[in-house]
């Protein structure tokens, strides 16, 4: 009986890492391409309060000085989450390729679990890398 209980405990916690890990890559899915895509507004149900005051609000104001030629010549853009890891309870990282008609490459996105919920976490951006 404790060999069924002990198998059905395991199977359990794998079903629950699975699920979390779904659940950081549909938050870190969300907010890349609304990001990679220019859509802000689109960002925002996918972020920490802390990320939408700094980056996206600073993303708000640059906007309105980029060519709109320039953003629909790098429009549409096509991401994949390549990986998800979960660090702690409450800190993940999410690795993506981004595609658009001009650029290519692959970046890293923090997540944190903020009230049940896995939302993206840049709210500075250095050099390519995000810092708290």
């Amino acid at each position: 009986m404790k060999k069924y209980y002990c198998l059905g405990l395991l199977l359990a916690m794998c079903i629950s890492c699975s699920n979390e890990n779904e659940q950081i890559r549909q938050a870190a899915y969300g907010y890349s391409v609304a990001m990679a895509n220019y859509d802000i507004d689109g960002a925002e149900p996918f972020c920490t309060e802390e990320t939408s005051a700094t980056m996206l609000s600073t993303a708000r104001y640059l906007l309105q000085f980029v060519d709109s030629s320039y953003i629909a010549s790098d429009t549409p853009a096509k991401v994949e989450i390549v990986s998800v890891r979960q660090m702690s309870d409450t800190t993940a990282c999410a690795v993506f390729h981004k595609t658009t008609p001009i650029k290519d490459f692959v970046d890293t996105l923090e997540l944190r679990k903020r009230d049940d919920r896995w939302l993206a976490h840049a709210p500075i951006i250095k050099n390519n890398v995000v810092a708290q």
